[in-house]
């Protein structure tokens, strides 16, 4: 008996995670039991955030000021962002 289970997607869901799975050199099941075991670890009534980091041409992130942001909080916040989404080639 196998341990795997056949499901069925939409295929432009079946597209999308073929390619993303390829990006992150996963197979198109692991790629999808890792996104199905991450919903299921979270806690009921858990939400979810999606955070995409915002690149220039360069590979630069550019983090805008908040209103009335003073330099010191700004530069930890950018520190922060930095050490977050900053790519590792």
């Amino acid at each position: 008996m196998s341990n795997l289970a056949r499901i069925e997607i939409d295929r432009d869901v079946a597209d999308v995670a073929a390619r993303r799975a390829a990006e992150e050199g996963m197979s198109v099941t692991a790629y999808i039991s890792l996104l199905l075991r991450r919903s299921f670890e979270r806690a009921p009534g858990e939400e979810s955030v999606l955070a995409y980091d915002h690149l220039d041409g360069s590979g630069e992130i550019q983090i805008d000021r908040e209103p009335g942001e003073s330099e010191e909080s700004f530069k930890q916040r950018f520190a922060l962002y930095d050490s977050i989404f900053r790519r590792r080639d």
